[in-house]
C-alpha cells in the first residue's frame, strides 16, 4: 500500500510541477518537499534502484557529453586545471617517481648508449675514409701503388693503378 501511495503522490508531484513550472511555485514546492524528508527518501530510491546509473549510462551514450566536454576543452578550464596540477606537490611526487623507476632509466641508459653507439659509427666511418684518403695521397707522392682494399675481389687485386688513382 505504501508504494501504491508514493507513486501516487510522485505522479501528482510531476502533473504539479508540470502544469505550475513558474518560479515562485517550483521554489514553493521544493522547499516542501525538502521540508517532508522526501528528497532524501527520492535520493535513496534512485540510487538503490540504479536509476543513477541508467541515468549515467544515458548522458555517456548521447550526444550532449561530447559537446559538454568539447566546450570545456575550449575553455579556460583545460588551462587553470594544468595550472593547479603544476602548483601540486603531489604532481611533482608522481614525476619524481615515474623518473626513478628501473625502467626508465634503463630506457634512457638504452637511448643514450645508442646514440654514443651511432656517433661512434659515423666518426668510425669517416676515420676510415679519411685514413683511405690519406693513404691515397701518401702513394701518389712516393709513387707506388695502394695495396688491394681488404675484401676487395680478384679483379680489383689484378689491376694496376696508375699515378693519380686511375686504373689502367
Amino acid at each position: 500500500m505504501r508504494d501504491r501511495g508514493e507513486r501516487l503522490a510522485l505522479d501528482t508531484l510531476d502533473a504539479v510541477v508540470t502544469r505550475l513550472a513558474t518560479g515562485d511555485t517550483v521554489d514553493r514546492l521544493v522547499d516542501r518537499v525538502a521540508a517532508a524528508g522526501l528528497a532524501e527518501r527520492l535520493a535513496d530510491r534512485i540510487l538503490r534502484d540504479g536509476i543513477a546509473e541508467q541515468i549515467a549510462q544515458r548522458a555517456i551514450a548521447g550526444p550532449e557529453l561530447e559537446r559538454v566536454i568539447a566546450d570545456a576543452l575550449e575553455s579556460r578550464l583545460p588551462e587553470a586545471v594544468v595550472s593547479h596540477l603544476l602548483q601540486s606537490e603531489a604532481l611533482w611526487i608522481l614525476v619524481d617517481e615515474i623518473a626513478r623507476s628501473p625502467s626508465v632509466t634503463e630506457a634512457i641508459a638504452h637511448q643514450g648508449s645508442g646514440f654514443v653507439d651511432q656517433v661512434a659509427g659515423v666518426a668510425r666511418d669517416r676515420s676510415r675514409a679519411g685514413d683511405a684518403w690519406v693513404e691515397r695521397a701518401a702513394h701518389r707522392v712516393i709513387g707506388r701503388r695502394p695495396k688491394p682494399a681488404a675484401g676487395a675481389g680478384i679483379e680489383a687485386q689484378g689491376r694496376a693503378s696508375l699515378p693519380g688513382g686511375k686504373l689502367r
